[in-house]
């Protein structure tokens, strides 16, 4: 998830590209607001004049500190910047995309790509209470597939087992048609496996192998062939559970158990 986290329309063929007119007014000698700057900020950082772009969109946010535009546009430039640089300036970027993202979360700007964002962030600083923290916020008021699931990671990531099982348990019951539906399974069995509950572990990873095959195939049925994003999801989480069904059945030598996974492991197109 790169690049502008909304956009305003504007005609391509009058953009205004040089910020230099007078400070305080208007290249037409009428006083500047605090939604001029931001407009000219903005055109600036959509053709990537990000030097530019940064002045005048932290002239728009000095004008009046309850103005969000400009802070969801400084967030996503010093993204863009992290994304770009390595190391500790990599850092720094994403550091300050943080504070304008969550400086604008805080006036009220909550749209769900925003959430994502700060999720993102969070992670890539290795901040999990943060991610944690935007995790809830956007589960709340996005309660959808995506948002549930990335709720439970945010909670794995902080030890809170519990937490994880409530969680992906509420989403898999409803959101049975989803291609998360094996993620939410596979994060309850790796709970459960934290908790060394290894046989309600075995118990809720071979059910989400079920829930998977069944989805897959009615995703194939209607897609003739199943390519697509969602059934390659659901691909990817059936072999992620049936290996750790292969650890489980390894760690306690159960040999009829682990053929059959290793079997489906094969029709399912791993061969590690």
């Amino acid at each position: 998830m790169k690049g502008v986290l909304r956009t305003a329309p504007f005609a391509l063929g009058v953009l205004f590209l040089a910020s230099c007119g007078p400070s305080g007014e208007s290249g037409r000698g009428t006083p500047e607001t605090k939604e001029s700057v931001y407009q000219r900020g903005h055109e600036l950082y959509l053709t990537m004049h990000m030097e530019d772009a940064e002045r005048e969109l932290a002239r728009a946010a000095a004008m009046d500190s309850n103005y969000a535009d400009p802070l969801v546009d400084l967030g996503s430039l010093w993204f863009d910047r992290g994304m770009k640089a390595e190391g500790a300036v990599r850092t720094e970027g994403f550091r300050r995309a943080r504070t304008f993202l969550a400086r604008a979360e805080a006036l009220g700007y909550r749209e769900s790509e925003a959430y994502d964002r700060l999720c993102e962030i969070c992670t890539s600083l290795e901040d999990a209470r943060g991610f944690l923290k935007y995790a809830k916020k956007n589960a709340e008021r996005y309660p959808f597939d995506r948002q549930m699931y990335n709720l439970g990671v945010a909670y794995f990531g902080v030890e809170e087992w519990a937490a994880v099982l409530k969680t992906e348990r509420e989403a898999s019951e409803k959101f049975r048609e989803s291609p998360y539906v094996g993620a939410f399974y596979r994060e309850m069995g790796l709970a459960y496996m934290k908790m060394d509950r290894d046989q309600t572990a075995e118990r809720t990873l071979t059910a989400g192998v079920q829930a998977v095959d069944a989805r897959l195939a009615a995703v194939r049925k209607s897609e003739e062939g199943g390519t697509s994003d969602g059934s390659r999801r659901l691909q990817d989480d059936k072999i992620g559970m049936l290996l750790l069904l292969r650890r489980l059945h390894t760690t306690y030598r159960e040999s009829e158990k682990l053929a059959q996974v290793e079997r489906q492991l094969r029709e399912a197109g791993y061969t590690k």
